[in-house]
């Protein structure tokens, strides 16, 4: 089981989360999950109620979406970062 790295911006999170956790899975989704059962109010804020996901996801800095979604394979200290989306005008 790899340890990964999640970058979590303060619009995710807000002024008072972590802007950095160590999470463990094999895959993106494994880690995902196990960033959510250490901080549960991370839920609605990286995936949809369809259990889509809401934030942009990258690997190493590759998109998340180019290396296999939520089936790629992780390897110790990978560094994952979420962005949230933006919108405006």
């Amino acid at each position: 089981m790899a340890k990964a790295f999640i970058k979590l911006p303060v619009g995710l999170v807000g002024a008072d989360g972590p802007a950095l956790m160590e999470c463990e899975g094999v895959t993106l989704g494994q880690a995902l999950d196990d960033c959510v059962r250490r901080e549960p109010r991370l839920y609605s804020r990286i995936f949809r109620e369809d259990g889509g996901v809401w934030v942009g996801i990258f690997v190493n800095g590759r998109n998340a979406r180019q290396l296999g979604g939520m089936d790629t394979e992780l390897a110790d200290g990978d560094e994952i970062k979420l962005m949230p989306p933006i919108s405006g005008g």
